[in-house]
């Protein structure tokens, strides 16, 4: 289920909260539960019920991709605000050529890996949106639908997002280079076998932990839907998997929190 109390969505949260989907947490479960419910021997009713879910899925489907596009444009908007990517290296983020109305809430990074260029890149499908500037979106394209993300509908007056004129005026982007101290500090900490350590057990977990959670996932009493993995759970699994401290599985199981939305 979508918490709707964040001050954030992925661009997949959206899509299930417009589409009145949010009692799922992903698009895929959605999907899984709609594949077996089309099996199952059940009256005209709940049949109908069932296929009209599956158009909603095919609507957040579409919208989802449709926000991903834009949102890959608020994360190079905000790397060339913010200057973060200066911490990691020294080339200047150039400005991007298209705008959008998304702002981001929490940009979210590929983990660190030597000799990766793609190190630091922003992730635009776990990086939220803030709720706002999602309802400043929908108004454009879907407007019935914006008044769920800011139901004060003040998103009708708000200036939200990465706009050439109003940036102009409001914001000076950062471009001084990063002092060099600051580059080879961030250089040599990537560089150290504790980081490589904690990144090759970070990947591992990473990679499995989606077919172990569906695995290890045991379904309600009386119910379709199943029960969350809890973190002692995930604890066992974590020390079972791989040869790692409690430090580092605290860390590791933080990292998959924030990828998994656990």
């Amino acid at each position: 289920m979508v918490n709707k109390f964040r001050r954030g969505f992925t661009a997949e949260e959206a899509a299930l909260i417009a589409t009145g989907l949010d009692r799922f947490d992903s698009l895929d479960s959605a999907n899984k539960l709609f594949q077996e419910a089309k099996q199952l021997n059940i009256s005209t009713d709940k049949l109908n019920n069932i296929y009209e879910d599956g158009k909603k899925i095919a609507e957040a489907t579409s919208i989802q991709g449709a926000l991903l596009e834009e949102v890959y444009i608020a994360c190079q908007w905000h790397d060339y605000l913010s200057g973060e990517l200066k911490l990691y290296n020294s080339n200047f983020t150039a400005q991007p050529n298209d705008e959008t109305p998304l702002e981001v809430f929490e940009i979210m990074r590929r983990l660190p890996r030597p000799d990766d260029p793609r190190t630091h890149q922003p992730l635009p499908k776990i990086t939220t949106i803030t709720k706002i500037s999602l309802a400043k979106w929908f108004e454009a394209n879907l407007p019935d639908k914006a008044k769920l993300f800011d139901p004060s509908e003040s998103y009708k007056t708000a200036k939200t997002g990465y706009i050439k004129e109003l940036l102009a005026k409001q914001v000076t982007p950062i471009q001084q280079a990063p002092p060099t101290a600051q580059i080879e500090f961030s250089k040599q900490i990537t560089e150290t076998d504790t980081w490589k350590e904690l990144h090759d057990l970070a990947l591992k977990a990473v990679s499995e932990f989606p077919d172990w959670k569906t695995q290890n996932e045991k379904p309600r009493s009386n119910s379709s839907q199943k029960q969350k993995i809890t973190m002692e759970v995930i604890d066992d699994w974590l020390k079972e998997l791989q040869k790692s401290t409690k430090r580092e599985n605290d860390t590791i199981k933080k990292i998959l929190i924030e990828i998994f939305n656990l």
